[in-house]
């Protein structure tokens, strides 16, 4: 009869462990966080870009209403009001009032929630 050592069969475990984890995707709550953290990067980004800006306080009352919409329209799934959202937050960015680096970090931070829902994996 065949015996096997302790520190084989841990060493057996460990990889069927490690095969495991990397064959089962990642839960959706995780996935949630980032984007979460991608929406509180912006929102931090966007207010520090508008404090340094000329935006009229009008026109800054309206980008800051274009985040509100954005947000809201991902939460709720809209992706055609999400859509309308970034646009016109890119439009407002591209005027001219924000300076350069204010402006490179919203684009970047816009940039990365797009890819973040383009690679969630869609049922």
């Amino acid at each position: 009869m065949m015996t096997i050592r302790p520190s084989a069969l841990f060493l057996v475990v460990a990889l069927l462990g490690a095969i495991l984890s990397l064959s089962i995707p990642q839960p959706v709550s995780a996935q949630s966080h980032s984007a979460k953290d991608d929406m509180a990067k912006l929102a931090k980004d966007i207010h520090a870009g508008v404090e340094r800006s000329t935006l009229t306080p009008k026109e800054k009352e309206q980008f800051r209403d274009d985040f509100r919409e954005l947000k809201q329209a991902r939460e709720a799934h809209e992706p055609f009001a999400a859509l309308r959202a970034a646009r016109s937050i890119r439009a407002t960015l591209n005027s001219g009032a924000f300076k350069p680096e204010d402006q490179e970090k919203i684009k970047q931070d816009l940039q990365a929630i797009r890819e973040a829902h383009e690679s969630r994996p869609r049922f």
